[in-house]
C-alpha cells in the first residue's frame, strides 16, 4: 500500500509540475517575488499574542473596504439566484417556474439561504457583510489548521499572505454559493486533523457536509476523499472501528441530505433539491472548442436535443483523441487563470488583474514544492489533503470548469504550501 501511495503523489506532483509553463503573466510574478519574500521576514518578526483575533479583524477590514470600494457586478447563476431570493422574501414564488430552478432545483438551497438573511436585513450590502464575516473566519481556521500540521511561525506566514491573495476577496461581492461551504469543509478538515477518531465525529462531520451540500452540491469530494484516506490509513487493529465510522458518516450525510430535500419539498416551494439534467455539465466540460467553459452554443445544441446522453457519448466520440490535452487545458485554467471571469468596474481593475495572477503564480509553485513526494511523510494527515485535490484534479477533467470554482481548490493550496516552507527552509 505504501508503495502505491508514493506513485501516486509522484503522478500528483508531475500532473501539477504541468501547470508552471502554462503561467500568464510571468514579469508580474517576478516583481512580486521581492515583495513576497519583505512579507515573509515580516511577519516572522512580528509578536503577535492571540493571532487569530488579529487574523480575523484584519482580514474582516480588508473585506469591508472591498465591498465597499470595489464595485462588482452580481452576473450570471449568482444574479438569478439573488431575484429568486428577493421574491421569496416578498412572498412571491414565481421563480420556482423558471427553466433554471426547473432544470438545476439543487441551487435553489442558496436561495433559501440568502432570502433567510434578507428577511433581517433586506439590503444586498448585508448578503456581502455576511461573506466578508465567513471568509475572515475561513482564514482563521487556515491558521488553525496549518499551526496544527505544521511550525507556528510558518502556519502564521501562510494565513497571513492568505489576505494578499485577491480573488477571493472579490467573490465576498460577487455571492458566490462556496463561502459557507468552504468554512464548514475548512472546518470539517481541522475536526479530522484534531479529534480522536469516534462515532460522535464521524456523525457531526456527517451533519455538516450534508449541510454544505444544501448551499453547494460538493461534499461529495470530501466524502470520497475521507472514506479513501480510511481505507488507505487501515489496519487490522482499527479496521471494525475504521468501517463503523466511515458506514455512520455516510448514514448521517444520506439521512440528512433526503430530510432536508424532503422538508423543501413539502414547503410551499414544492421542489426537490436535485439535479434534472446530469449530463450537461459533463457535455459542456467535454469541449474542445471552448475548453471546458461554459458556453451559449454548447447550451443552446444540449437543451434543444431530445436525447441528451446520445448527445454526450457523441461528443465523447468526437472528442476522445483531444480530450487529454483538453484535460490539461483545463486544469491550467481552473487551477492558475482565476482573472478569466474577474469583472471590476473601478479604475484598479488592470492592477487587481495583475497582482492577482502574479501572486497565485507564486502560491502555484509553493504548491508544486508541496506534493514532491516523501517517503517519510511524518504527518499522514497531509495525506488526506492530497487525497481531497487529487479527487478535484478527476471531477474537473471531466465536468464544466469555470475559474471561481478555484475559491475551494486554492483554500487547499494553501493548507500544502506550508510543507513547501518549510522543505525550502530546511533545504531538502
Amino acid at each position: 500500500m505504501k508503495k502505491f501511495i508514493y506513485i501516486c503523489e509522484w503522478l500528483l506532483f508531475i500532473f501539477s509540475l504541468l501547470l508552471i509553463p502554462f503561467f500568464k503573466d510571468k514579469l508580474s510574478t517576478i516583481i512580486i517575488i521581492p515583495i513576497c519574500i519583505l512579507l515573509y521576514y515580516l511577519i516572522r518578526k512580528i509578536n503577535i499574542k492571540h493571532y487569530s483575533i488579529f487574523l480575523f479583524i484584519i482580514a474582516l477590514l480588508i473585506r469591508l473596504i472591498s465591498i465597499i470600494y470595489l464595485k462588482v457586478e452580481v452576473t450570471d447563476d449568482f444574479k438569478m439566484m439573488l431575484e429568486a431570493s428577493k421574491s421569496l422574501v416578498k412572498g412571491n414564488l414565481s421563480f420556482t417556474n423558471l427553466w433554471y430552478f426547473k432544470t438545476f432545483s439543487y441551487q435553489l438551497g442558496h436561495v433559501l439561504y440568502q432570502a433567510l438573511l434578507l428577511k433581517i436585513v433586506n439590503k444586498v450590502f448585508f448578503l456581502k457583510l455576511i461573506n466578508s464575516l465567513v471568509t475572515s473566519l475561513s482564514i482563521v481556521f487556515i491558521y488553525k489548521i496549518t499551526k496544527k500540521l505544521y511550525k507556528e511561525e510558518t502556519a502564521r506566514v501562510v494565513s497571513f499572505a492568505y489576505l494578499f491573495y485577491l480573488y477571493p476577496i472579490y467573490l465576498n461581492s460577487v455571492l458566490t454559493n462556496q463561502l459557507i461551504p468552504a468554512l464548514i469543509y475548512l472546518l470539517v478538515i481541522y475536526l479530522i486533523i484534531n479529534k480522536e477518531n469516534n462515532i460522535k465525529l464521524y456523525i457531526i462531520i456527517g451533519l455538516l457536509l450534508s449541510i454544505a451540500n444544501f448551499l453547494r452540491t460538493e461534499s461529495i469530494v470530501f466524502i470520497l476523499g475521507i472514506i479513501i484516506y480510511n481505507l488507505i490509513t487501515i489496519t487490522k487493529k482499527n479496521y471494525k472501528n475504521i468501517l463503523k465510522y466511515t458506514s455512520m458518516l455516510v448514514i448521517t450525510y444520506l439521512v440528512v441530505n433526503t430530510i432536508i430535500s424532503s422538508l423543501v419539498y413539502i414547503s410551499p416551494i414544492k421542489t426537490k433539491l436535485v439535479n434534472n439534467s446530469p449530463y450537461w455539465k459533463f457535455y459542456c466540460g467535454l469541449s474542445d472548442k471552448h475548453n471546458g467553459l461554459y458556453n451559449e452554443e454548447d447550451q443552446s445544441v444540449f437543451f434543444n436535443s431530445n436525447n441528451q446522453k446520445e448527445l454526450l457519448i457523441d461528443r465523447i466520440k468526437e472528442e476522445n483523441i483531444k480530450i487529454p490535452i483538453l484535460i490539461l487545458k483545463k486544469e491550467v485554467i481552473l487551477w492558475t487563470q482565476t482573472n478569466y471571469d474577474l469583472r471590476i468596474k473601478n479604475n484598479i481593475n488592470d492592477l487587481v488583474l495583475k497582482w492577482n495572477q502574479g501572486y497565485l503564480n507564486i502560491i502555484i509553485i509553493l504548491f508544486v514544492i508541496s506534493l514532491f513526494p516523501n517517503k517519510n511523510l511524518k504527518n499522514k494527515k497531509l495525506l488526506l489533503l492530497k487525497i481531497i485535490i487529487a479527487l478535484y484534479i478527476g471531477v474537473y477533467a471531466f465536468i464544466e470548469i469555470s475559474p471561481r470554482y478555484a475559491y475551494i481548490l486554492h483554500i487547499l493550496v494553501f493548507l500544502l504550501i506550508p510543507n513547501a516552507i518549510e522543505k525550502l527552509k530546511r533545504g531538502d
